[in-house]
């Protein structure tokens, strides 16, 4: 009598369990979803303000931050000297890990892009966007940071002379960790599927208590 007694506990036990299962999964997936959404932030703004970041600049070129935190122009050197040339905006330490993501905007009054090279700068190597066998051109682009790396953009002049490049760098994205607020943190289809796992699953177990009370 004690076995079967038993035995009836340990079915209502584990039939009790096989129905919370499913409620606590669909909590679970609710919030790993909320919780592994990454914050970024749109335009140079925050983190990223224009005050944040340093200006290099060699020969007579320049940063114009003016339309910030929408865009930043970056203006290459032009002085009809047969030096190289440079304007460089970097920020120092990364605050996050994550993707950095860019549209730019390039425009010569060169022939080409190959004396007026655009690109962006990663712990202070050049990785070159700009296409040499074009002239004026546009692209997205994106590369990963760490913590604690130096990044940024960077009009290049071989020979500063025949016409200064200019690059628009809008639509910038960057990490700035943590979860996003609000609904835009959970992807969509995760919560729904987790709180209707848990609606059908809580009315059986209202049904099975009952039925076994």
């Amino acid at each position: 009598m004690r076995f079967q007694s038993f035995s009836k506990n340990f079915l209502k036990v584990s039939s009790l369990a096989r129905c919370v299962a499913p409620i606590i999964l669909g909590s679970a997936v609710i919030g790993f979803a909320a919780n592994s959404a990454q914050a970024v932030s749109p335009g140079f703004a925050g983190v990223y303000d224009p005050a944040n970041w340093t200006q290099f600049v060699i020969s007579n070129g320049s940063v114009d931050t003016t339309n910030a935190p929408v865009s930043v122009t970056l203006i290459g050197a032009d002085n009809n000297a047969p030096n190289p040339g440079q304007t460089d905006f970097t920020i120092a330490a990364a605050p996050y890990a994550g993707q950095v993501s860019v549209d730019w905007s390039y425009t010569t009054s060169d022939l080409d892009a190959s004396t007026d090279p655009f690109g962006y700068i990663l712990n202070s190597t050049f990785f070159q966007l700009s296409n040499d066998a074009l002239g004026s051109q546009s692209g997205s682009s994106f590369f990963d940071v760490v913590v604690g790396d130096t990044f940024g953009f960077s009009q290049q002049s071989t020979d500063s002379d025949f016409g200064a490049a200019q690059t628009i760098i809008a639509n910038f994205v960057a990490p700035t960790g943590g979860p996003t607020p609000g609904p835009a943190s959970v992807p969509a289809p995760l919560p729904l599927f987790g709180v209707g796992a848990s609606l059908v699953w809580s009315r059986r177990l209202r049904k099975r208590v009952a039925s076994a009370s």
